[in-house]
C-alpha cells in the first residue's frame, strides 16, 4: 500500500545531520531508487520534467542542497564539498538497497565522490555536463594550487555585488546555460534566492578541487552527458569538447560519454527527448 501511495503523492522530508544542515528531499514514484542532485544554486525543481518520466518506473528522490534556492543555508565549517558529501552519504546509506545517481554540474561532481566512497550502495551514476576538475575544462594547465587566486577573486566578486548587480550578472550569463526561454527566469530566481555565501564557497571549491586521479578507484558504471553547443560561436566543436571529457575521465574504469546535439549546460531542459532516451537506456 505504501508503494502505491508514492505513485500519487509527493513526500517532503527534511533530513538533519551532525553538521546542522538539512537536505530537502522530494520523493515520488515507485521502483528502484534514483537520487537526483541539482547543480550550483539550483532547486530540485530543475528535475521536474525528468521525474515526470522517470517516476513511472523508479522511485525518484529529488534533492535540494542546503543554501540553494529556498532551502536555508547551514554551517560550512567542514567545507562545502565535504559537508554535502556527508549529508548525501548519510541519506543514501539509509536507503534499503542500492541506488542510482543523477547529478547535474556541481551535483555531478558530488556524484563522482559518492560513487567512489559508497561503491556498495551506488549501482550506476549519470553525470550531466560535469567534469572531475572544473577548471581544467577551460585551462589545461590548471592545478588546484594555481587556480586558488582566480577562485578567490570570483568568490570575492560574488560576495561584493549588490543584489541589483548580482541579478544583472545572472540575467546576462544564464542564456549561456540554457536555450529554454521559459526556464531562464526560473534559473535566475533560484540564484537570487540562494544563500550567496554558500554559492560562492561552492564555486571556490569546485574550481580548486581536482578529482581526476581518484577516478581510478571508481568502479561504478558512469554515463557522462556532455554539452558543447553554447561554445559553438567561440570556436568550440563537439569533437574538441568530447576529447576534453575523454581526457578528464580517462582513469574511470567503466565510463560512457555522450554529447548532447544542441543543448547548453542544462541538457535536461534543452534536449529533453535525447536526455531521457540516454538515461532510460543506461539505467535499465
Amino acid at each position: 500500500m505504501k508503494k502505491l501511495i508514492l505513485l500519487f503523492f509527493v513526500i517532503f522530508s527534511n533530513l538533519s545531520s551532525s553538521f546542522g544542515q538539512e537536505l530537502q528531499v522530494k520523493i515520488s514514484g515507485n521502483g528502484p531508487a534514483v537520487i537526483l542532485i541539482p547543480g550550483l544554486s539550483s532547486s530540485g525543481e530543475v528535475w521536474d520534467e525528468t521525474v515526470a518520466d522517470l517516476s513511472r518506473n523508479f522511485q525518484c528522490h529529488v534533492v535540494t542542497l542546503p543554501g540553494f534556492a529556498t532551502n536555508p543555508a547551514g554551517r560550512l565549517q567542514a567545507g562545502f564539498i565535504d559537508t554535502m558529501e556527508s549529508l548525501l552519504s548519510e541519506y543514501i546509506q539509509n536507503q534499503p538497497g542500492k541506488v542510482f545517481l543523477i547529478g547535474h554540474s556541481l551535483g555531478g561532481f558530488l556524484s563522482l565522490h559518492l560513487a567512489k566512497n559508497l561503491p556498495e550502495k551506488i549501482q550506476k551514476a549519470v553525470i550531466v555536463d560535469s567534469y572531475p576538475f572544473y577548471s581544467a575544462a577551460f585551462n589545461p594547465a590548471a592545478t588546484e594550487e594555481n587556480m586558488k587566486g582566480m577562485a578567490d577573486q570570483m568568490k570575492e566578486l560574488m560576495l561584493a555585488q549588490s543584489p541589483e548587480q548580482y541579478r544583472a550578472q545572472q540575467t546576462s550569463t544564464m542564456p549561456m546555460m540554457t536555450t529554454n526561454q521559459l526556464k531562464l527566469p526560473l534559473a535566475v530566481e533560484w540564484s537570487m534566492e540562494s544563500d550567496r555565501m554558500t554559492s560562492a564557497q561552492a564555486m571556490y571549491e569546485l574550481m580548486t578541487t581536482d578529482f581526476r586521479q581518484e577516478l581510478s578507484e571508481v568502479k561504478t558504471p558512469i554515463l557522462v552527458l556532455g554539452a558543447w553547443y553554447s561554445g559553438k560561436n567561440y570556436g568550440l566543436t563537439e569533437e574538441l569538447v568530447r576529447e576534453n571529457f575523454k581526457s578528464q575521465y580517462k582513469l574511470a574504469q567503466n565510463v560512457q560519454i555522450e554529447m548532447a546535439p544542441t543543448a547548453h549546460h542544462f541538457i535536461m531542459w534543452d534536449n529533453p527527448e535525447w536526455f531521457m532516451e540516454k538515461i532510460s537506456a543506461f539505467l535499465q
